[in-house]
């Protein structure tokens, strides 16, 4: 069956890989040369590793995005790297469900003939009988029914469908689709595929003689039980309202709403009665499924940056003032009055800890904890998500127990972990998103616009930003000052974080005329000619693990010395050649000498490749994971 060749067989899998090891290995070696693309759609870190491997075990090609991205998304991307490779036909297939190769041949077979069909198969239970044969959706009630009975209902107007389970397209029909709409995450988005396909003048169409097995179910429940998951319920009762808004007559919508409850109760009891014993997951579902089902407005997020001023982080900054210019997303700056009584869906934190210890003050600190106190209660009350990006591994040193108190309690409400690369391991047990740090291009071209021309120093090492002992600051002047040998100029910028650390670099600056400092905040305009007047920049951390200081200095085309780790190998593959060097263990002077000679007698093309940062796609990607936190 040489045809196969042309067909790529996309699965979109979430969870325990055991599905793809049990019906999509069926599925490859029946088909012999079709393509398999499998979307992991991110849970665990274990079950991406054991999904990455079975790809390369099983010789498939394996697409992680960096979030749960939802069914519709998930296919999306499947299909874009499956027609990349070639494909001409494309199969979408659950990864609980299996097809033989004459079936899909049939399948193929069929739109390839009519290329605006799309093609399913008669689906079967894995007892044999008919889970679905194709099923029409009445426009007037919103009730579905299979094709076998529409001799009950003649003359009633209604969308024909077909499962999303398991269907064919031609890479014409998918291309004019544009793919499925990604607003319905779960659920419905084969309803809406199938009325695109309509629109566009196309057909859909249960294909005589091919056949799925579909064990139904298997992302959103244990086998053999009966109940369905939270999601199950939610993303049903919304989104069948979600389809109505999209495609229906204002008079249709209204009676879809007359008929709400009654058909997010009959959703609910798919599930059974028995788990009515335990209702609060389950009805919880249903209520919030038929509440964001009537709602069409944006995310309201609680970010927990109070102002944004000068010395604000610019990465805060930039990532707000990105999601503000999106229509899903409104972003709302925190106050205790906003947080205890305002109105918003979730509470965005980077440092929790600075709820409690930006206060200077004993009376100021306790004025925070009874305010934080209240906060965090409200949070529990209304049952508002937390979403929380990663930055330290640790909290800081010196909270009180009280404090602690309060940051687990905001731990427990926390639905959802952002982080800035895929090796930190939040302790929590919750949906998680790699989102990585953006860059700083935007924000620093007024700088360097306005600079003047500089000459630059061969011998120029820089070290900028806050200086705190982790940062290894000590350690660089330590080395410089072992080797008076060296021919350097070691420049720091940046502020102390103590009285000690402060007089211990005067003291080295007033000892060696090789070193000089300015310990003040610098702004953007000083930051950017510091930079642009140094080889290299150097950052003799003793451990590090995000560094938004490194990517300043790539973003400023200025190659960088740091500590080699996983994180920054990786980064260094990411922005090409001669970037970004790393060291051992502790700074030395031949670490040093070594990334500046490597710098001039051989300075890196071009411009450093950060062009997976751009502040667009991850504010789309925050904008996803603070709708996910939403999500049951």
């Amino acid at each position: 069956m040489s045809e196969l060749s042309r067909l790529a067989v996309v699965v979109v899998s979430y969870g325990d890989p055991a599905l793809l090891e049990r019906h999509t290995t069926q599925v490859a070696a029946a088909l012999g040369l079709a393509r398999i693309v499998v979307v992991d759609n991110h849970s665990t870190d274990a079950h991406r590793d054991a999904v990455r491997q079975l790809c390369a075990r099983e010789g498939w090609t394996g697409v992680f995005p960096c979030t749960n991205t939802g069914f519709g998304a998930g296919c999306n991307l499947g299909a874009a790297v499956a027609l990349a490779e070639g494909a001409e036909v494309l199969l979408f297939l659950n990864p609980d469900a299996t097809i033989e190769a004459e079936s899909a041949v049939r399948l193929m077979a069929a739109v390839e003939a009519e290329p605006l069909l799309l093609a399913g198969p008669t689906v079967l239970g894995p007892d044999g009988e008919v889970a679905s044969a194709g099923l029409d959706l009445g426009l007037d009630t919103g009730v579905m029914r299979p094709w076998r009975r529409r001799s009950e209902h003649p003359g009633a107007e209604t969308l024909p469908w077909v499962t999303g389970a398991c269907f064919a397209v031609t890479r014409e029909l998918w291309e004019r689709l544009s793919g499925f709409d990604e607003r319905y995450f779960l659920y419905w988005e084969d309803v809406d595929l199938c009325a695109r396909v309509e629109a566009l003048g196309g057909r859909v169409a249960v294909i005589e003689g091919a056949t799925a097995i579909h064990s139904g179910g298997g992302t959103q429940r244990l086998e053999g039980a009966r109940a369905k998951s939270p999601a199950y319920y939610y993303f049903n009762i919304r989104n069948r309202a979600l389809f109505a808004r999209t495609w229906l007559s204002p008079e249709r919508q209204r009676a879809w709403r007359r008929g709400a409850v009654g058909a997010a109760y009959e959703i609910l009891m798919r599930g059974g009665r028995r788990q009515l014993l335990h209702p609060i997951r389950p009805v919880s579902a249903v209520l919030r499924g038929l509440r964001d089902g009537r709602r069409d407005r944006p995310v309201r997020v609680l970010e927990s940056a109070r102002e944004l001023r000068a010395t604000t982080n610019p990465y805060i900054v930039q990532l707000i003032e990105t999601l503000e210019r999106r229509d899903d997303t409104e972003v709302v700056l925190f106050g205790f009055a906003r947080a205890i009584v305002g109105r918003y869906d979730v509470f965005h934190v980077h440092w929790p800890e600075l709820l409690v210890t930006s206060a200077r003050t004993p009376l100021r600190r306790l004025a925070r904890r009874l305010l934080t106190t209240a906060f965090i209660t409200r949070l529990r009350l209304t049952r508002t998500p937390v979403v929380r990006t990663w930055h330290n591994l640790v909290r800081p040193d010196g909270l009180s127990r009280w404090d602690h108190r309060l940051l687990d309690a905001l731990e427990r409400r926390t639905r959802h972990v952002i982080r800035l690369t895929d090796q930190t391991a939040p302790p929590l047990d919750v949906p998680t998103s790699t989102i990585v740090h953006a860059h700083y291009r935007d924000w620093f071209e007024p700088a360097t616009e306005a600079l003047e021309p500089i000459e630059q120093d061969d011998r120029r090492v820089l070290y900028f930003g806050l200086i705190k002992p982790y940062k290894g600051v000590e350690q660089l002047l330590e080395a410089v000052a072992d080797s008076p040998e060296a021919d350097l100029d070691v420049r720091l910028v940046g502020s102390p974080s103590d009285p000690a650390l402060a007089d211990r670099v005067r003291a080295a600056v007033a000892a060696d005329a090789r070193i000089s400092a300015d310990l003040s905040y610098a702004d953007d305009p000083t930051l950017a000619a510091e930079i642009a007047a140094a080889t290299l920049v150097v950052l003799p951390y003793k451990a590090m693990h995000n560094s938004g200081a490194l990517l300043l200095a790539l973003s400023l085309d200025t190659p960088v010395l740091a500590p080699d780790n996983e994180v920054n190998r990786r980064l260094a593959e990411e922005v090409g050649e001669g970037w970004l060097h790393l060291f051992e263990g502790t700074l030395t002077i031949e670490d040093l000498e070594r990334a500046l000679k490597a710098v001039t007698a051989n300075p890196p093309a071009g411009r450093p490749g950060l062009s997976a940062r751009e502040w667009p796609e991850s504010a789309s990607l925050h904008a996803a994971a603070f709708r996910a936190s939403l999500y049951p």
